[in-house]
């Protein structure tokens, strides 16, 4: 059988596995339905619980019509007190009273008996006084109210919510004499700790079920963010009176004056939830009606649907995997020779071969080009191992010559910079103007050629292998940064720059201090060279972390034409030098940022270049306590 078929096959049992993982996803997103599916009834469901507050609002609005056709105008107001008194108890309501056509009291039924009163800023009250019929809605009573009606309503309050404000059903209806309206009556039931309302609420959606010891659903009543009557339960099966909603919800419901729907932390358990606004006659928003039915039965039946797709999906996984070993094993088998030859390879030997294959399909031919090509690398390593050595020879040559000349050159230049520095200051015989400038740039020429033979002896020693860290423990500022920015003041104070130096004192840390100040020496030596005059060098150094490894963090930064972002990353290379117009005229070997980067790289560190370019350059050097090295 060819290869082709052996692929086609495998690539049918790939597209019935793929089928496999359709399905699961597949039952993720039906899962997902089954949640969409629940919230949806509960908006739905929302409408039912509406349904039932409506029906408490309508029955207290009929009381007070039914009152309100009763009374006999003729009567004085005091003398219908007790039959008043009689009705709100036969209706359990908590107020009935008798107010003026000017929004005046003039009758209660509940101790003691306050009247005179204005009532024209209870909303309720206004919207009556504006109107000839009677109206219904819900608002709150502040403690100043609540004293005022008497009845013990303050107490009915504290112990339905723990506060002594109220939230009450209240209704309007028009006394009439002939047509003309004299009086109005208003009723009203608290709804602090009135649980029965709740309660019908959930009989009519839930029909009492319940999940796991817990109500299926539960419905709520909230003044502003606290239940003031509720059949969410506690722990100690108390219902959860007092307690306050999520600051999520009550900023969308209660001060947006959104309806709120989906998963919500109520108590102890995630609901489905709905949360409506409840406003007063005036449109304020004064509380939230609640209803939630319980997450954790539709969690179960996704995980009970889900097991049982997954088993089905085992088995044909399992019936997959044994198709997928029969009609591969063909196939398998000489690939499996290919890759322990690859791994051979790799390791080094060479001279292996695989044996050829006698079926003439494309695994054959790719034997023939595997031992093809291992033969050609074969040449192609002892060529290059070859080549290799003599380079190493070459260069191994390179650097002795160059460590030697760069040794023989260094003490004829730093004498000659010495006796340059006799002449200029004057000790055989004044100086012309002329003379002064010239040896001005004799001078320079000799310390570009110190700096860089410098760099030459660092490079030899460091492709030589000379270089080993020698760690003591130093004063950064006073040991390494002070006598290098010292050594470079004199430049610094010919251009006008102005030194920073923010390394704190007695700032410790253990290093090489040869090889560290041969760092600081080329940063501070290049934020001079590159730096514009009059510009500001600043150093500092702080202790840093990095990936949870402490150190310090070295930092130098000059003012100058900075360094262009996709120039960055040439910097520390060997003999890497910009190649960029504005630096042209400076002189420099592309070595001592490669050097740098050595000598940090030893101490376990890094090093790295930020710039805006046209305005400051920064170099940072972050290093390890104690080095990487020790």
């Amino acid at each position: 059988m060819k290869l082709r078929t052996r692929l086609n096959l495998s690539v049918l049992l790939l597209f019935a596995l793929l089928a496999v993982v359709v399905c699961f996803v597949t039952i993720r997103w039906v899962g997902h339905l089954a949640f969409q599916g629940a919230t949806d009834r509960v908006q739905l469901n929302i409408n039912s619980a509406w349904l039932v507050y409506d029906h408490q609002r309508q029955t207290i609005e009929r009381s007070a019509i039914a009152l309100a056709r009763q009374i006999d105008p003729d009567i004085a107001a005091g003398d219908l007190l007790p039959e008043l008194a009689a009705r709100r108890r036969e209706a359990d309501l908590h107020i009935v009273s008798l107010i003026d056509t000017q929004g005046r009291v003039l009758l209660r039924t509940t101790p003691p008996y306050h009247i005179g009163d204005d009532l024209r800023g209870d909303p309720l009250v206004a919207q009556a006084l504006t109107g000839s019929v009677a109206v219904s809605g819900t608002v709150l009573l502040d403690s100043d109210r609540l004293t005022i009606e008497g009845g013990e309503l303050s107490a009915v309050c504290v112990e339905g919510g723990g506060e002594p404000t109220g939230m009450l059903v209240s209704a309007m209806a028009p006394v009439r004499v002939e047509g003309r309206i004299v009086a109005w009556v208003q009723t009203g039931a608290l709804l602090n700790g009135h649980t029965g309302l709740v309660d019908r609420i959930r009989d009519l959606v839930f029909q009492q079920q319940t999940y796991t010891g817990k109500p299926l659903g539960t419905a709520t009543v909230f003044m502003g963010d606290l239940r003031i009557t509720t059949n969410v339960t506690l722990d100690s099966g108390e219902r959860a009176i007092g307690t306050r909603v999520s600051n999520e919800v009550a900023e969308r419901v209660l001060e947006r004056g959104l309806a709120w729907t989906g998963r919500a932390w109520v108590v102890d358990a995630w609901y489905l939830s709905q949360y409506d606004p409840i406003r007063d006659p005036a449109g304020k928003i004064i509380g939230m009606l609640y209803l939630g039915e319980l997450e954790q039965k539709y969690v179960d039946l996704r995980s009970e649907a889900i097991t049982s797709y997954l088993t089905v999906i085992l088995a044909v996984s399992a019936v997959g995997l044994a198709l997928a070993f029969f009609f591969s094993r063909g196939v398998l088998h000489p690939v499996r020779r290919l890759v322990e030859g690859t791994h051979r390879i790799a390791a080094g030997d060479l001279e292996h071969r695989l044996p050829p294959q006698t079926k003439g399909d494309e695994l054959g031919d790719l034997t023939d080009d595997f031992n093809t090509m291992a033969h050609k690398l074969q040449g192609h390593h002892e060529e290059l191992v070859r080549t290799n050595n003599e380079l190493r020879t070459t260069n191994h040559n390179y650097m002795e010559m160059l460590g030697f000349v760069s040794h023989e050159l260094r003490n004829p230049l730093a004498s000659s910079v010495m006796s340059l520095n006799t002449v200029r200051e004057g000790f055989l015989g004044p100086l012309t103007e002329g003379q002064e400038e010239m040896l001005g740039r004799v001078d320079r020429n000799l310390r570009y050629f110190l700096e860089m033979i410098g760099n030459y002896l660092d490079l030899s020693r460091l492709e030589k292998g000379e270089i080993s860290l020698t760690v003591t423990h130093l004063d950064l500022r006073a040991d390494v940064v002070s006598p290098v920015a010292d050594g470079l003041a004199g430049e610094m104070a010919g251009r006008d720059m102005t030194y920073v130096d923010e390394v704190p004192a007695r700032f410790g840390v253990d290093v090489d201090g040869n090889l560290l100040r041969i760092v600081c020496d080329n940063l501070l030596a290049n934020a001079v060279k590159y730096g514009r005059d009059g510009a500001t060098i600043t150093t500092h150094a702080e202790a840093a972390e990095e990936r949870g490894v402490g150190g310090y963090l070295l930092q130098v930064t000059n003012e100058g034409d900075g360094i262009p972002a996709d120039k960055l990353a040439l910097l520390f290379r060997k003999f890497g030098r910009l190649d960029d117009p504005r630096y042209r005229g400076t002189k420099g070997t592309g070595l001592g940022l490669y050097v740098c980067r050595e000598i940090v790289e030893k101490h376990g560190g890094r090093i790295w270049a930020e710039s805006e370019d046209g305005a400051w350059a920064r170099f940072s050097l972050w290093l390890p306590q104690p080095p990487a090295a020790l």
